[in-house]
């Protein structure tokens, strides 16, 4: 990746594509961070407080947590960056109104951005989070109903977020079937070519 000029880089796809898996293999090739939304909320979600209690509520029924939390906890992740750090984001940019602002806050900041869309048809996905419930033990996607609604979030948010995205000619697709390095191998090619 030493072409590529791109030092902050989004992962986007539906529930269960990898983006977790690949934003990690990603990092330890780059050296960049990688932010993990979902993964901050997993340590909030154990706070014994009002705050723990608030996002233990909304993950614990697959529900997106509010636009301005996810917000604010990107934007001090790219406000603590210095110019030349490359930074990988994993779960950003989940709603339209949040994809927006990213985009905004990024361009204000002189940081070109690209998305990695994983590209993953549901049925495998949905058999994914079947899976990864049961080895991680991810309350999130414990039950049938769970998923479900994780599924109805993305096709009423994030899907219309990668859109927006899209449209703004940022988006790479990477097929997210197969090998996880076969699949991380894609990613690399992909931005290099940038």
């Amino acid at each position: 990746m030493e072409r590529t000029k791109i030092k902050t880089i989004v992962f986007m796809g539906r529930p269960g594509s990898g983006k977790e898996t690949q934003a990690n293999l990603l990092s330890e090739k780059t050296g960049f961070t990688v932010f993990s939304t979902g993964k901050k909320f997993r340590e909030l979600r154990e706070h014994q407080d009002a705050l723990g209690a608030h996002v233990r509520e909304a993950y614990d029924t697959a529900k997106l947590l509010p636009v301005w939390f996810a917000e604010y906890l990107f934007e001090d992740a790219l406000f603590n960056l210095g110019a030349e750090d490359g930074i990988i984001f994993e779960g950003t940019g989940r709603a339209l109104e949040e994809a927006q602002l990213f985009h905004e806050v990024t361009t204000w900041l002189g940081r070109p951005y690209v998305v990695v869309n994983l590209d993953l048809d549901e049925t495998e996905a949905r058999r994914r989070q079947t899976e990864r419930a049961l080895v991680q033990n991810r309350t999130d996607s414990n039950t049938e109903a769970k998923i479900s609604t994780r599924f109805e979030e993305y096709n009423a948010h994030t899907a219309k977020a990668l859109e927006f995205f899209r449209e703004r000619g940022v988006v790479v697709d990477v097929p997210a079937e197969g090998l996880i390095e076969t699949i991380h191998e894609d990613i690399v090619s992909k931005l290099t070519a940038l």
